[in-house]
């Protein structure tokens, strides 16, 4: 299945009310999850303009890629589907929220992850699951030429039958998104119902959170010495390749406090 996005429908859709709960929502759960790596390069791509949660991560640097028809979006590089401009086994983290939803080629997003990760490195992926209420309204609106609408979902069970071909362990999967993009009376109680009910396994849920470590035998996972805590943030990335030489290292993201 091929999708097309024009990059006016992406922004028109991430600032509706109802993708800025949804954004609101996994913001504080990945906020959680990133909290907990160690390393050096984190990669993110995917739907948040402004990923504030990052900061919360401990890794060195992190740095964002877009897909090529997001014009206007802030990135330190773009990227087609297939064919990641970063030299192999160069990230400790990726990060894909939705990036997959909106990929024309996951399995070729999800093998390129693989191939940039460092041995025992760990890829997050956020994804919409087809089996919900979010689900049959995307059956609903097939005609549709709008966000979410158009998304190409791939499934918890089929990605992590995917994950296991390339050689990671699933750790976890976290259904959320139980409610949207359903509302109650007002934003705000439909965002504590969604936080209440996040990882409730017996309710079906719009999203999962799954996070999977890339296995190689022998290695062990990524655990930085005491001493890196307290060096400065400012470093070179992982070198970025384009055709007919070397993009200049992108800048440390530094993104301002909530």
């Amino acid at each position: 299945m091929g999708i097309r996005i024009k990059s006016e429908v992406y922004q028109q859709w991430v600032n509706s009310d109802s993708a800025r709960r949804l954004l609101a929502l996994e913001a504080g759960w990945l906020r959680e999850v990133v909290a907990d790596f160690h390393g050096q390069h984190l990669l993110y791509t995917g739907v948040d303009n402004t990923p504030r949660f990052l900061k919360r991560a401990r890794l060195r640097h992190y740095f964002r890629m877009a897909p090529v028809w997001a014009k206007g979006i802030d990135c330190d590089a773009r990227m087609q589907d297939d064919a990641w401009p970063l030299a192999n086994e160069s990230v400790d983290v990726v990060v894909l929220q939705h990036g997959l939803d909106l990929s024309a080629r996951p399995h070729q997003m999800i093998r390129e992850a693989a191939r940039v990760l460092v041995p025992s490195g760990y890829v997050v992926v956020v994804g919409f699951s087809p089996l919900s209420v979010f689900g049959v309204l995307r059956r609903c609106f097939t005609l549709s030429t709008r966000l979410p609408w158009v998304v190409n979902s791939v499934g918890a069970s089929r990605l992590s039958d995917w994950l296991t071909l390339l050689d990671f362990k699933v750790e976890s999967v976290t259904p959320v998104a139980h409610l949207w993009p359903l509302r109650l009376l007002s934003e705000g109680s439909s965002r504590r119902f969604d936080r209440v009910l996040a990882g409730n396994p017996w309710l079906p849920a719009n999203a999962y959170m799954m996070v999977a470590r890339k296995t190689v035998a022998g290695m062990t996972p990524i655990r930085p010495r005491r001493w890196q805590l307290n060096t400065d943030f400012g470093m070179a990335v992982p070198a970025v390749r384009v055709a007919g030489g070397t993009l200049p290292p992108a800048k440390s993201s530094q993104l301002s406090s909530d």
